[in-house]
């Protein structure tokens, strides 16, 4: 059981694929937790359909991400979870976790099922086209009947009871299995006028959807609701309240429906109250399509009007300003910061974006673990709010089990759970702690689609500006010494030489060649002229001050810029030099030939005239050396 000011915690599993019911049931269960300040709800929400593509089984991952030993009990909108496989899995948690559940709009293994009866309402609407329009020829559109969802056969068995009992014969009604889908109403339309087919008295569809397309296509090529053909659905969409005629369908209120649900979830968990089914109510909204007179209410299309115009242009204008913003992320600690600041678009007081651990540290995919499809043991948070507990760069790491980290789970009475994937590997997650506002008209989807895209982006613009910077340090350092080379002093041997004049004055040039170099490759072997070179790189820099410019100029020749204040600096390499052959324990000695060259602010001699002096100057050294033996 959950501690804290939260006595319940509930987890609700859903599928925002048909946004309209999702939205309104959402709707209850934030009723809900308003009404019941000791229950938290943590909604687990996705836009999966029945595909069964990568895209899908992405999204459904959000129903393995609660761990479900810390809920008291499970919701399951379970008429949304329409892809079959998704559903098993679904009671396999149930199974698994032990803990009550209840399942709303079609049976799931191990729930009690709150319902209403989908056969007797689809009855009902096909009895009032037979009997009180006259209506003898029909044509049913099925929902999905291939993925064991029982809802779209229960409507089927409705409609032929109501043919059956009414006397219409086989013969004079054509059953379309259809998915549910807009586009399924529209091609149905397109068929019949594509083969000049005589029309039925009316279509009947197992959904809004599927009839708003059907007649809007209809009615595009001339053919007039209800005067041609009846046309209803099922579900008492907005749209279909918007549409024009009135579409005539079946309603229920999903949000008290869902308020329903949670109440006899919390008798199983409080009292062990368990009942197997519990049927709520439904009533016909019988209007203009079928040929009543059941007009729009028209305060509520001119109010919804209103409502949405003025939402979708304060919608365009966040949603332009965050693409801007997001554009000029660098990396995604300021993506996750722009995020955070325009939170507005979401509706929301608060929202928290959970990045995996392992993408957030490792720009490279190479470098993630095998299970990058799913989400990490660890979350990387970004929340304004969260500032004295992840320091400064308000940050906070958190173990994904937690699903937030504990103090924000203890404030939130409500949270909604959405993934963030781009193709089939995870991101995280994002938090909301209210429904968004645009999930009425179906735009937090594309919320999070361009969310995904823009988290995706900084990622490869991160990993590109990483890869050039490791390209451009190869560029300008020598391999096997890490020293610059000769690309490196334009770049940053010229900006030394030039600050030093600027800031003291006086600057020094050493140019150093490694004596008997050939003999040590000649005794020793190259691989021991490799070491003497390394070793050589490490003295200078040991040596030098740490602001040096120091490069490797040729096989075994160094050039040094250095500030002028360090007096000597020739003979403290060559007793650096010394020291390490007394110590080092290897077979060669190091040895070096160094000349040195100054300049001041009043002289100003060029870099390059200052090298080239450096190298005479070690020549001489050396020839004088040689001359010496």
């Amino acid at each position: 059981m959950n501690s804290g000011r939260h006595q319940f915690r509930i987890a609700f599993l859903t599928v925002d694929w048909n946004y309209e019911l999702v939205e309104n049931t959402l709707h209850g269960l934030l009723q809900y937790t308003a009404d019941h300040p000791e229950v938290q709800v943590c909604v687990f929400d996705c836009f999966g359909k029945d595909l069964g593509n990568d895209k899908d089984r992405s999204e459904y991952a959000i129903f393995r991400l609660p761990d479900l030993s810390g809920f008291d009990g499970m919701l399951i909108q379970s008429n949304q979870i329409i892809w079959q496989e998704a559903r098993e899995e679904v009671e396999r948690l149930v199974t698994e976790s032990g803990i009550p559940a209840v399942a709303i709009g079609c049976e799931l293994e191990g729930c009690t099922l709150v319902h209403f009866d989908n056969r007797k309402a689809q009855y009902a609407m096909a009895e009032h086209i037979i009997r009180e329009h006259g209506a003898r020829r029909l044509v049913y559109l099925t929902g999905n009947m291939d993925n064991n969802c029982p809802e779209g056969q229960q409507r089927l068995d409705g409609f032929l009871d109501a043919c059956r009992d009414n006397g219409i014969h086989e013969k004079a009604m054509e059953i379309i299995h259809c998915t549910w889908r807009t586009g399924d109403g529209v091609n149905v339309a397109r068929r019949w006028i594509r083969d000049k087919e005589p029309l039925p008295d009316a279509f009947i569809c197992a959904n809004d959807e599927m009839a708003l397309g059907l007649m809007e296509t209809l009615q595009e090529n001339g053919i007039r609701i209800p005067r041609d053909v009846l046309v209803c659905g099922f579900d008492n969409l907005t749209s279909a309240e918007l549409s024009s005629p009135r579409l005539s369908t079946v309603h229920t209120d999903h949000s008290k429906m869902d308020y329903f649900a949670a109440d006899v979830l919390m008798s199983k968990i409080r009292d062990g109250i368990n009942r197997d089914r519990i049927p709520f109510n439904y009533e016909l909204i019988c209007s203009e399509s079928c040929g009543c007179h059941n007009a729009p209410r028209r305060g509520v299309i001119r109010d919804l009007y209103f409502q949405q115009t003025r939402f979708l242009r304060s919608f365009y204008v966040q949603q332009d300003q965050m693409a801007e913003d997001l554009f000029e992320a660098k990396d995604l600690p300021d993506l996750m910061q722009i995020i955070s600041k325009n939170h507005t678009i979401f509706g929301c007081d608060d929202i928290y974006l959970c990045i995996n651990e392992y993408y957030f540290d490792n720009y490279d995919k190479s470098m993630w673990p095998d299970y990058a499809e799913r989400f990490d043991s660890t979350m990387v948070l970004y929340n304004s709010g969260i500032r004295e507990q992840a320091g400064k760069d308000d940050m906070i790491r958190f173990p994904t089990t937690d699903l937030l980290p504990e103090s924000l789970m203890e404030k939130e009475s409500f949270l909604m759970f959405y993934p963030l994937h781009y193709n089939t590997y995870s991101i995280g997650y994002i938090v909301l702690n209210g429904i968004c506002t645009a999930a009425k008209l179906n735009l937090h989807e594309n919320i999070l689609n361009f969310l995904e895209i823009a988290i995706e982006n900084v990622r490869k613009k991160s990993l590109l500006h990483n890869l050039n910077d490791t390209l451009d340090d190869l560029y300008i350092h020598d391999a096997l010494t890490g020293l610059f080379n000769r690309f490196g002093l334009g770049r940053f041997g010229q900006q030394r030489f030039d600050d030093l004049l600027a800031s003291e004055g006086v600057v020094q040039v050493l140019f150093i060649d490694m004596d008997d170099m050939k003999s040590i490759n000649d005794r020793y072997g190259h691989e021991a002229g490799d070491m003497a070179l390394k070793a050589s790189a490490r003295l200078l820099q040991r040596t030098c001050s740490p602001d040096a410019f120091i490069m490797r100029y040729g096989g075994d020749e160094f050039i040094i810029i250095d500030t002028g204040r360090i007096r000597r600096l020739d003979k403290m390499i060559l007793e650096a030099a010394d020291e390490y052959n007394r110590t080092s324990g290897m077979p060669f000695s190091l040895g070096f030939s160094v000349g040195v060259m100054r300049t001041d602010s009043q002289e100003r001699l060029p870099m390059d005239d200052c090298i080239r002096e450096a190298d005479s100057r070690m020549y001489k050294i050396k020839q004088k050396r040689k001359a010496g033996r």
